[in-house]
C-alpha cells in the first residue's frame, strides 16, 4: 500500500470516529510575522477585516480576501485600533480607536470606508471611553459600552454619522458587551451586580426600563442573539466545570444547558440558519480549538485538531465557513477558516459514521479516486445527485450531475460534496 493510501485511509478514518467533518481542513487567510485577531466576515462573504500588530507595533485594521491573499491595511499610524465591525451594507468598517500618548486613557469610537480612505470619527468626547462598538441592523446607530460619570460602564448609542450620544442604562452596575437584536428593537448585555453575579438583561434600542433575563447566582458573559431573535445564547459559569454554553428565551424563562463537560467553552456564535453555535473550548492537552454543537443540544462536533490555540470564531454568511485567530507554527497569530458541517451533509455526520467502512481506490491514481462512506453496506447511489466540488480554497469550482467528474479541472486535490450518496470523490488531475 503507498503513503498516499496510508495518509488517506488513517487521516479519514481518525476524523470519522472524532465525529470531524469529512473534508474539513485549516485553511490559512493570512501568513508571515505580526499578530492577526478578532476577525469578522463581510456581509457579502468576499471578505475579513480583523486587527493585527503590524510594523508599527501598534494594532492598526487589515482586511484579506476570504480566500486568502495579499493583506489590505485600512489604517495606518501610531494610534492603538481595535474590535472592527462592518456595517450592514459592507461599506463602511467601526472600531475603538485609542491615542497611547493621550494620558486621558480614552477610547473613542471611529470609522472608515471598507474599500479604504479617511477615517470618520463617531464619538468625540475626550473624558470617558468608548468601547466594542456594533452596527444597528438598519445601520443607522452605533451600540457601545461607555465608561461614565457614574463610574461604572453604561450602555449608550450613537448616529453611525456622528451626533448626541444617548445613554440606554443608568445605575450603579457595569453593562458590557452590548448586541443589537435582528429587528433592532432591543439591545442584550451582561449587567454585573457584583464579582460574582453577572446576568443577562435587555434594554429597548430607543431607551426605557432594562429587563433582566437572568436570575440565578453565576457569571454569564458574550450574549448573542439567534438570527430569528427568539433566543440569547451565552457562556455560563458552572461550578465544577468552568463556562458552559447556554440559551435562554429572548423573553426570559428557564435557562437551557447546550454544554456540559469539565472543559471551558467561550465566545459561542449562532450560524445564520439559526441551527447551530460555534465556539472555541479547551480541551485535555490544553489549547483551545473550535467546536459546533447543534442549537438545540446534542453531540458536539469538533472542528479543528491540532495543539495550538484557536479563538474568536465566526460564521461566514451562507454558513459554510468558521473563520478564527489561531497562534499556528509560526507562532503568530493568524487568520484562519475551516469549513462548517453546513458544508457536508449533517446526517452523514450522525449515523454513517457510527460504524464507518473507508475503501480508497485507485491509490496513487491519474483521474479520480472514489472513497465510500458505508454503514452496514448501505450506499445510496443516485446518478442524478448533484455534486458539488471545491478546490483547496474551499471555492467551488464545479456543479455537476452523474458519475463522471473533473473533465475541466486542472491539476490539484479537489473535494467533492454530495446531496444524496454517501460517497465522496477525491480527485487529482495531471
Amino acid at each position: 500500500m503507498s503513503k498516499l493510501t496510508l495518509r488517506i485511509t488513517y487521516s479519514l478514518i481518525v476524523c470519522a470516529l472524532l465525529r470531524f467533518p469529512v473534508w474539513a481542513q485549516e485553511i490559512p487567510l493570512t501568513t508571515g510575522g505580526g499578530n492577526r485577531a478578532y476577525p469578522q466576515w463581510s456581509p457579502d462573504g468576499n471578505w475579513v477585516v480583523y486587527t493585527m500588530l503590524d510594523m508599527t507595533q501598534t494594532p492598526q485594521i487589515y482586511k484579506v480576501s476570504s480566500v486568502g491573499g495579499i493583506e489590505i491595511p485600512l489604517t495606518s499610524d501610531t494610534f492603538d485600533y481595535g474590535y472592527p465591525q462592518w456595517s450592514p451594507d459592507g461599506n463602511w468598517i467601526v472600531y475603538q480607536k485609542y491615542d497611547p500618548f493621550d494620558w486621558t486613557f480614552n477610547w473613542q469610537i471611529y470609522k472608515v470606508p471598507s474599500a479604504g480612505g479617511t477615517e470618520i470619527p463617531v464619538t468625540i468626547d475626550s473624558v470617558y471611553s468608548h468601547l466594542y462598538p456594533q452596527w444597528s441592523p438598519d445601520g443607522n446607530w452605533i451600540v457601545y459600552e461607555r465608561y461614565s460619570g457614574t463610574g461604572y460602564h453604561q450602555i449608550y448609542k450613537v448616529p453611525s454619522d456622528s451626533g448626541p450620544e444617548i445613554a440606554l442604562t443608568s445605575d450603579s452596575s457595569a453593562h458590557l458587551d452590548p448586541q443589537w437584536s435582528p429587528d433592532g428593537n432591543w439591545v442584550v448585555y451582561q449587567k454585573n451586580y457584583s464579582t460574582n453575579n453577572r446576568q443577562i438583561y435587555k434594554v429597548p434600542s430607543d431607551s426605557g426600563t432594562e429587563i433582566a433575563l437572568t436570575s440565578e447566582l453565576h457569571y454569564r458573559e458574550h450574549p448573542q442573539w439567534s438570527p430569528d431573535g427568539n433566543w440569547i445564547v451565552y457562556e455560563k459559569f458552572v461550578a465544577g466545570y468552568g463556562y458552559e454554553i447556554y440559551k435562554v428565551s429572548a423573553a426570559g424563562g428557564t435557562e437551557i444547558s447546550l454544554t456540559s463537560d469539565a472543559y471551558d467553552h467561550l465566545d459561542p456564535q449562532w450560524s445564520p440558519d439559526g441551527n447551530w453555535i460555534v465556539y472555541a473550548r479547551y480541551v485535555a492537552t490544553g489549547y483551545l480549538v473550535i467546536y459546533q454543537v447543534s442549537s438545540a443540544g446534542g453531540t458536539v462536533i469538533q472542528l479543528t485538531c491540532d495543539s495550538f490555540y484557536h479563538g474568536c470564531p465566526q460564521w461566514s454568511p451562507d454558513g459554510n465557513w468558521v473563520v478564527y485567530h489561531k497562534q499556528d507554527a509560526t507562532n503568530c497569530y493568524q487568520i484562519y477558516k475551516t469549513a462548517s458541517v453546513g458544508i457536508e451533509e449533517k446526517d452523514m455526520i450522525h449515523s454513517e459514521f457510527q460504524n464507518p467502512k473507508v475503501e480508497v481506490y485507485p491509490n496513487p491514481f491519474i483521474t479520480e479516486a472514489i472513497i465510500r462512506y458505508s454503514s452496514n453496506g448501505k450506499c445510496n447511489d443516485n446518478k442524478n445527485t448533484s455534486r458539488h466540488i471545491y478546490d483547496v480554497s474551499g471555492r467551488l469550482v464545479e456543479l455537476t450531475k452523474g458519475s463522471m467528474i473533473g473533465k475541466n479541472l486542472k491539476s490539484g486535490i479537489y473535494f467533492l460534496k454530495t446531496d444524496g450518496c454517501k460517497m465522496i470523490k477525491i480527485v487529482k488531475l495531471r
